[in-house]
């Protein structure tokens, strides 16, 4: 995963400068609101043990323009993580939301009138608003003060379907590694995620 998200960060960083170094007049818009929502899998540490579980996430990112293929978007998102999984104190259902704040770099270039490729990379900040283990006959709870940090990025593409309106794809790989503060609770924070988003964009 780490070496996915390597490559896959050094290709959003070489095509966002070429993008912007050849930049195009294209329905310039300097502000772009974005909804997405994605579907795939994140992969946690229970004890040792990598569960693997399926992962969906809702996004509003906003994205200002700083020329016509390159943009600053921020904004937030919530992920729902649920699966099944086993440790030392046997079999459970593990349910998981976060909330997390990216920071991303996007940039998009148009290969034909309305469609673009778009890629972008940065890093996001979250948060675990519920980590619950359900095993046969019990039930544990953990929470979570502390914020951690990780990297992550994206490969799409979109199509423009009024001046004003895109929809389109990205495939999203995300990495948690980095603690922000300590943590409290003895579950491993650390997860990384693979999720195929649906967007619509509008601009302005």
């Amino acid at each position: 995963m780490k070496k996915k998200l390597s490559a896959l960060a050094i290709s959003v960083f070489v095509l966002a400068v070429s993008w912007s170094a050849n930049a195009q007049t294209n329905q310039l818009s300097k502000f772009n609101l974005q909804f997405s929502y994605g579907n795939g899998s994140s992969v946690i540490n229970n004890g040792g043990f990598n569960t693997r579980l399926n992962t969906t996430s809702t996004e509003i990112l906003g994205i200002y323009q700083i020329n016509e293929n390159l943009g600053f978007g921020s904004g937030i998102a919530v992920m729902g993580l649920n699966g099944n999984g086993f440790n030392d104190k046997g079999n459970f259902n593990q349910t998981r939301g976060i909330v997390r704040v990216p920071f991303l770099l996007n940039s998009n270039k148009y290969l034909f009138d309305k469609t673009a490729l778009i890629a972008s990379g940065g890093v996001f900040v979250n948060h675990i608003i519920e980590d619950t283990y359900r095993y046969i006959g019990s039930t544990e709870e953990f929470q979570f003060d502390n914020w951690s940090m990780g990297a992550q990025a994206r490969l799409g593409i979109s199509y423009d379907i009024y001046s004003n309106t895109a929809i389109g794809i990205v495939h999203n790989i995300q990495y948690n590694f980095l603690e922000l503060s300590q943590s409290q609770s003895t579950i491993d924070t650390e997860m990384s995620s693979n999720t195929f988003d649906l967007f619509v964009k509008l601009k302005f």
